[in-house]
């Protein structure tokens, strides 16, 4: 059976987090619930998912899903069912009736799609792969005429983006992926995205890691940008009970821009 999806799982205390009633447990349940090694099932190697070419390989059909499901992580419903809506809701344009909101590694899901139908309409989806990109203009040409699609690199925003354009960047386990091409690309990544939001836009993360993997990736941007950084969880949509499946509970790190740059210690 396949090993796609497991996180590690806190074991700290949570202090400090908000939306309590999403918890994890502090022990013992998750722990029990991983497969310890060497209990006769095959490992998988999984994929590079920072490489270009794996998604190339997925988005034109040359590889197959099992490793990278359409819907990545978490469906809009599921976003909705947590409240957490409330962050597009709370970032109005003052030049405008509604968010404008960056899709950071849109891919090929609904989710944003879904969104449009739901009242926000100010949508740009970023990818490096043209090919999805095309699919998804051809996809909601018709339906959501509105909905705009721009190839480009996470990490490297600066000819296709301009600084505070966006009241919300959206990453729906983008910095996982990128986490596979190391520390230097997820901070690329966090300070372009410092670069493109407005002052009091918010940054929505949401993310397999737990705080000290993906709040740290976060926070260690590229050029010394300053990000206040909030934890919420919420139960796996997609957990099917199995020790070797997704995980129980996925995080979303809540990220505002602070003023200046860190100093240098």
């Amino acid at each position: 059976m396949l090993r796609i999806l497991n996180i590690q799982i806190l074991t700290t205390a949570m202090a400090g987090y908000m939306d309590d009633d999403w918890l994890p447990p502090s022990g013992s349940e998750e722990e029990q619930e991983r497969p310890e090694e060497g209990d006769g099932e095959a490992d998988v190697v999984l994929p590079d998912y920072g490489d270009v070419n794996f998604w190339t390989e997925v988005y034109t059909h040359q590889r197959g899903r099992e490793l990278a499901p359409q819907e990545w992580l978490l469906s809009y419903q599921h976003f909705c069912a947590q409240g957490w809506r409330r962050f597009f809701d709370a970032a109005v344009r003052a030049s405008g009736p509604g968010p404008r909101i960056l899709d950071l590694g849109c891919g090929d899901a609904d989710f944003m799609s879904e969104a449009y139908d739901d009242g926000y309409q100010d949508i740009t989806g970023v990818d490096i792969v043209e090919e999805v990109l095309e699919t998804m203009r051809q996809k909601n040409a018709t339906q959501r005429p509105n909905m705009k699609y721009v190839l480009a690199d996470a990490c490297d925003l600066t000819s296709t983006l301009e600084a505070k354009d966006f009241d919300v960047v959206f990453d729906k386990s983008t910095l996982d992926a990128l986490k596979c091409r190391g520390p230097e690309a997820t901070g690329r990544m966090s300070s372009e995205v410092h670069r493109i939001l407005q002052d009091d836009g918010v940054y929505l993360c949401v993310s397999l890691n737990p705080p000290e993997d993906a709040q740290s990736a976060i926070e260690s941007t590229a050029h010394g940008e300053r990000w206040e950084v909030e934890v919420l969880v919420c139960e796996n949509e997609n957990y099917e009970g199995r020790r070797d499946g997704p995980p129980k509970h996925l995080y979303m790190y809540v990220a505002r821009k602070q003023q200046g740059k860190a100093e240098c210690t």
